[in-house]
């Protein structure tokens, strides 16, 4: 564990007086171990948004900054009897703001002190997601089939349902800041609940009351936070869809209507909580839909024309505007997901979910070179 003055003396470089009167306030709030301290006054300093808190709590801050995927693996799977919901949303947002707080300290952090890069923070960062969804999802579970009762097929097989992670999450390169967006799909309409009283639901009745509770486990604003910020609006289409579909009714609907962003949406698709091989073998279905039978450069222009589209329509300061302005994150992904459709039903090598390692995989086929794959992700993690 780190020397807890080295902490002291790197809020100190960051902003001398804050973290001074960050030291003050933390003393003053009562007793807490000399890492804690070190580590709370470093981070208040250092993101003056969590002041408040770490002042009201100063043992919120992390005993370490080291990885715990395995005890919160551990976590989840006390959860998961779905008992007591009210106790499982408590420790939800419990255990998001204490994970958040630890990255977030390793990412202040040197090497030397135990902190991480940002690509290892931030597959840190999505892990902590896939698993809050999948305690979210199993508590939803839980309550909505001890009501509705389980969707079976008519061989007596439990209807499955996946919960794929889009956008950043899919690629593992979450931000502590980010909204989670998430599409869900279930196995088959042919599948029937009954409940206590006999009486019949449809698989999709079903899921809809167990996704609209795991949203709500995970975005509600209680006294205790919230989780994430879920968007679901990337599922088949749109906010005006169904916020949950059959397997045959997603392949149709991709068939038939799918259009070319919802192809490159796609390229970073992951199950992240469910039935995570129901969720790969729905990526394998859709597969055809993502990557066409031959090379087509017209996508290129209209990879163009959409990333204009959303800068015009969706940002109110394109020239500051790090996520949609020119050269900003949106253009990065967008550069990188052209290249991968137009070239990955050849190369299956440069079908990789994550932006930074699908940019390096570019290079390595030879379709971008050594100076743009270095100021695409010069762009890319400003």
């Amino acid at each position: 564990m780190a020397n807890p003055s080295k902490l002291l003396d790197l809020a100190r470089r960051i902003e001398p007086r804050r973290a001074k009167q960050q030291a003050e306030r933390l003393q003053a709030a009562g007793p807490v171990d000399s890492y804690r301290f070190a580590a709370a006054v470093l981070l208040a300093t250092a993101y003056p948004a969590l002041a408040a808190a770490l002042e009201a709590n100063p043992g919120l801050a992390p005993p370490s900054s080291a990885p715990r995927l395995d005890e919160l693996t551990a976590w989840a799977q006390q959860q998961r009897d779905g008992s007591d919901p009210e106790q499982i949303r408590r420790a939800l947002r419990h255990m998001a703001l204490s994970e958040r707080l630890r990255i977030g300290l390793r990412e202040l952090l040197p090497a030397s002190l135990g902190g991480a890069d940002l690509e290892e923070t931030a597959r840190e960062v999505s892990d902590l997601a896939d698993v809050t969804i999948e305690v979210a999802l199993a508590e939803a579970i839980h309550h909505v089939w001890g009501r509705m009762g389980v969707p079976t097929s008519p061989a007596g097989t439990p209807s499955r349902l996946t919960v794929l992670g889009m956008g950043k999450l899919g690629g593992r390169e979450l931000n502590p800041g980010s909204d989670v967006d998430l599409v869900c799909f279930y196995d088959s309409d042919h599948c029937v609940a009954r409940d206590h009283d006999g009486r019949e639901r449809s698989a999709n009745e079903v899921w809809t009351a167990v996704v609209k509770r795991m949203t709500a486990n995970l975005a509600d604003v209680t006294e205790d936070g919230f989780v994430w910020r879920v968007d679901l609006r990337l599922r088949p289409e749109g906010a005006s869809g169904p916020i949950v579909n059959s397997l045959a009714a997603a392949e149709h609907y991709y068939e038939v209507f799918g259009r070319l962003w919802e192809r490159a949406a796609l390229l970073r698709a992951r199950p992240v909580a469910g039935d995570l091989a129901f969720g790969d073998e729905l990526l394998g279905v859709l597969a055809p839909f993502v990557w066409t039978r031959q090379v087509n450069p017209w996508i290129a222009e209209a990879m163009y024309e959409l990333v204009h589209r959303a800068r015009a329509e969706l940002s109110r300061a394109p020239a500051r505007d790090l996520k949609l302005g020119a050269g900003g994150i949106r253009e990065a992904e967008f550069f990188v997901q052209t290249l991968q459709l137009i070239w990955g039903v050849r190369d299956q090598r440069i079908r990789e979910r994550a932006t930074i390692q699908a940019a390096a995989r570019l290079r390595a086929a030879g379709l971008v070179t050594e100076g743009e794959a270095q100021d695409l992700m010069a762009a890319y993690v400003v």
